[in-house]
């Protein structure tokens, strides 16, 4: 989490319009809506809210620290229902490396 709120104290405010605006693509949303069907929804809600906070905090982009809660969620949801997709890998490779997903390129 470190390493994503330092990078984020990076970008200026065109860097994250230009990064919504990729994640709003059609391959980026058609994957990550995708793997949301996929995945059934957990006995409890993984608490996004201290994550918003926090990344909201290091920005004012909100719609950004909106995403990446829900990228977490789905992450989350992903491990407790042992699902494997490309995608949740790549989200979850992105995070760990503090970069925020926004260029997906599928291998099909």
């Amino acid at each position: 989490m470190n390493k994503l709120i330092n990078h984020l104290r990076t970008l200026s405010t065109s860097e994250l319009d230009e990064i919504l605006d990729k994640r709003d693509s059609d391959i980026f949303d058609c994957a990550w809506c995708s793997a949301d069907a996929a995945i059934p929804e957990p006995a409890t809600r993984f608490n996004t809210n201290n994550i918003f906070i926090t990344l909201s905090e290091a920005t004012n982009s909100h719609e950004i620290c909106s995403y990446i809660s829900d990228d977490l969620e789905l992450i989350h949801k992903a491990k407790v229902a042992s699902y494997k997709s490309e995608f949740i890998d790549y989200l979850e490779k992105s995070y760990e490396e503090g970069a925020i997903p926004c260029e997906w390129k599928t291998n099909l």
